[in-house]
């Protein structure tokens, strides 16, 4: 859904080391070596070493795999997107990221190179963000409506499966990019093994009464009475009569991210030092994406106000939902709740525990698990389990 990042984003361990070790690198930074037979000293290492040549180099695929980074043409205009594979057999998983304007593309490298075992994973950076706002000169588009970024989905989604003779694809949609993956779903199963929802959005409005409740009650329940009163200066919130004003969304999702409801036990969230060090992403691109952040949320955060998904209960392809036992962004409840009352010829509601909003970031092992065991077999290749 709607996501202000205002700090400092938590990872797991191996990344947050990886990252250290990425920074001692590119400093120069050299570790002491025991030479206890009295050798000569090995031959010098050059003087910095560039991380994201590493880290492209820890991500290598094997001969055969598939390794694009291209610009699309969609929409009209051109919209970037990566696309890494193992093996090409494998089924296409394209990702919606959230946001709005909140690329997922130069972070994946955190995450997704065992997925590419499984899948061929397609990023996509959208309409006026990272390197596809790169490519339109970082020029907003002031025009861009909720409508026209699912028309660039549903044009996306028939160029894979064009381009790579898949009859279907798996999508998931997180977040904001929910919305766009849900309404997939409901106009054309068809072209889908499985929709799967991380972090889904059900209803907008509901969304934002139930986030910030909890929100407010969890800095209670902490006796932070600087979150107290700023959650209370906000209120109503939502506004009950139209689009709330986004200087309010921001105070909600600072303290919402600030007590844990972004990213479980963490109170900081910055993906820049993770976009820094993407082998897809120049500096350049970085910033276009800060920058495409801002003003896809000035865009597009009053058009989300009537989003609601409350009659939307039949659907012809298998639905999946991620949620994380903490997240107060897209509250889990309003999720389990949807969830109870769809029909699907297969459904799957996975409660990720100690993880929030970021469930693909703070949970990687255990969603590719469930992925692997439960929603891949949906591609009719392998046998389903009992």
């Amino acid at each position: 859904m709607i996501v202000a990042r205002t700090s400092s984003r938590g990872r797991a361990a191996p990344v947050r080391a990886l990252l250290s070790l990425m920074l001692a690198l590119a400093m120069g930074a050299r570790a002491p070596l025991a030479n206890a037979t009295g050798s000569a000293p090995p031959e010098p290492r050059p003087e910095t070493v560039n991380p994201r040549k590493v880290i492209a180099a820890a991500e290598a695929l094997p001969p055969g795999g598939i390794n694009e980074l291209m610009a699309v043409r969609i929409g009209g205009i051109p919209q970037w997107i990566s696309i890494r594979g193992a093996d090409r057999a494998n089924p296409i998983l394209l990702f919606l990221h959230g946001g709005p304007g909140d690329p997922m593309m130069p972070e994946s490298w955190t995450f997704q190179r065992p997925w590419e075992d499984f899948f061929t994973v397609v990023q996509w950076d959208q309409r006026d963000a990272g390197k596809t706002f790169s490519a339109a000169h970082r020029v907003p588009d002031r025009t861009m409506t909720m409508a026209q970024l699912q028309s660039d989905t549903d044009q996306m989604i028939s160029w894979l499966r064009h381009r790579y003779h898949k009859r279907k694809i798996f999508l998931l949609g997180f977040s904001f990019g929910s919305i766009l993956g849900l309404r997939v779903a409901i106009q054309h199963p068809n072209w889908l093994h499985a929709y799967i929802g991380v972090g889904q959005v059900v209803n907008a409005y509901r969304n934002e009464v139930v986030g910030y409740r909890e929100t407010l009650a969890k800095a209670e329940a902490v006796h932070d009475e600087a979150a107290i009163d700023a959650l209370k200066s906000i209120a109503p919130y939502p506004n009950p009569t139209g689009p709330t004003p986004i200087s309010k969304v921001i105070i909600e999702r600072r303290w919402d991210a600030a007590l844990g409801g972004m990213l479980y036990g963490h109170t900081k969230d910055d993906e820049t030092q993770f976009w820094d060090l993407s082998p897809d992403y120049s500096s350049y691109d970085v910033r276009s994406a800060e920058l495409g952040e801002l003003s896809s949320v000035e865009i597009l955060v009053p058009q989300l106000y009537n989003v609601s998904f409350d009659h939307d209960l039949s659907f012809g392809c298998p639905i999946v939902f991620f949620a994380g036992a903490h997240d107060r962004t897209t509250p889990e409840s309003l999720v389990a709740a949807y969830y109870r009352k769809i029909r699907a010829p297969a459904k799957r509601f996975f409660l990720i525990q100690n993880a929030a909003h970021y469930v693909v970031n703070e949970a990687p092992g255990i969603v590719l698990m469930d992925l692997v065991r439960y929603v891949r077999p949906y591609d009719g290749r392998l046998s389903h389990e009992p």
